[in-house]
């Protein structure tokens, strides 16, 4: 019996080493909290000891009533993820809630004063850049578009998601108008912040880029042109139509093409890169595409867009890795929270209407 249970013994030793040390790279690096980190540790050191020395789980056993340690292991495991769920559930929903409406209304009314005393005129485009800690990129990304020929007067908004560096700054220093949040909301809030900022310059075209570098404003004229010619409503600049220098990890891809078939299918529409943070939109169907979610939010956003009956279209762009700083999955529970807050905006684009009243008159 004991040589029957002796490979099943060192493939558990090697699996549970394996992700142990894993998670402590991945901790030195940064790559996820504390919590996760130790309830981690605990469970896989657990599976450690268990594999040497099976004679400690039985008692456990018998007080369960559970038929093997596989049954425990796996129950174990099944509540430890829940758990995990619900607390980074918990934290997400209570982090936008009040705190969220009182630092975009105080972002708002001060991006209103400094508009009244700029002088800037009224441009038929206003371009997004929605950054957080972005010093080392943002203005080169702004250089790039001052470098444009673009067939439209402009105007660029830098909303900065609680940048600790010099990215407001560095944005201001290169003629861009910049909200800031005081403290960092995500990517769903600035982006619905640069929205509702648009909306008190009334352009005629919106774009939306991120301050990271790996999207190229070259694409700007195109999407302008598209807009403009071809009667289009929104256009998305895809990382995937064509090749490209764009490298993400082999979950993030597989996520991502899972998540563009199911809202293709959901909103009648078709897309090859759902989540592309480069956009353009028409003023005028702004209101249409406003969501709900705080954090992830592009499913939403495309979903509302299909469900409005928009003419959508999608240009192939090069883009790249971002230059510096950190994705928004640079933790592993983040991942995990993603798929739930996949399914959460749905609901949303189906059921919930977005508040639009921030004080815009």
């Amino acid at each position: 019996m004991a040589d029957e249970l002796l490979i099943p013994k060192i493939i558990l030793v090697i699996i549970s080493s394996g992700i142990i040390g894993l998670i402590t790279i991945a901790r030195i690096k940064n790559r996820t909290g504390n919590q996760f980190f130790i309830i981690m540790i605990i469970f896989w050191s657990g599976v450690f000891l268990i594999a040497i020395r099976p004679e400690l789980l039985d008692s456990v056993l018998n007080s369960t009533g559970l038929v093997n340690r596989s049954q425990f292991l796996f129950s174990v495991s099944i509540v430890i993820i829940l758990y995990l769920l619900f607390t980074q559930t918990l934290k997400s929903k209570t982090s936008s809630s009040n705190l969220n409406r009182i630092i975009r209304e105080l972002a708002l009314s001060n991006f209103r004063k400094e508009i009244a005393v700029s002088n800037k005129k009224n441009a038929d485009l206003i371009i997004i850049i929605v950054a957080q800690n972005e010093e080392s990129t943002i203005g080169m990304v702004i250089d790039k578009i001052h470098s444009l020929n673009l067939p439209l007067t402009y105007q660029i908004i830098v909303v900065n998601d609680g940048s600790t560096d010099k990215t407001e700054t560095i944005a201001e220093s290169k003629g861009a108008l910049v909200v800031s949040h005081y403290y960092n909301l995500g990517i769903g809030a600035v982006v619905k912040t640069g929205f509702l900022a648009t909306k008190l310059l009334k352009p005629k075209i919106v774009i939306n880029i991120d301050g990271d570098g790996q999207h190229d404003p070259k694409y700007i004229p195109e999407i302008i042109s598209k807009l403009k010619d071809s009667n289009a409503d929104l256009i998305y600049a895809s990382r995937f139509a064509k090749e490209s220098n764009y490298k993400t990890t082999v979950v993030r891809s597989l996520g991502n093409r899972f998540y563009t078939r199911l809202v293709n299918k959901i909103a009648k529409i078709s897309l090859t890169d759902v989540t592309s943070g480069y956009r353009g939109i028409q003023f005028d169907k702004l209101d249409l595409i406003l969501f709900v979610s705080e954090s992830n939010f592009a499913i939403e956003l495309a979903i509302r867009a299909g469900r409005a009956g928009l003419k959508i279209i999608e240009i192939p762009t090069l883009a790249d890795t971002r230059i510096s700083g950190f994705s928004q999955f640079n933790k592993i529970e983040r991942f995990f929270l993603y798929n739930i807050n996949a399914f959460r905006q749905i609901y949303y684009a189906f059921f919930l209407k977005p508040k639009m009243n921030y004080h815009m008159q």
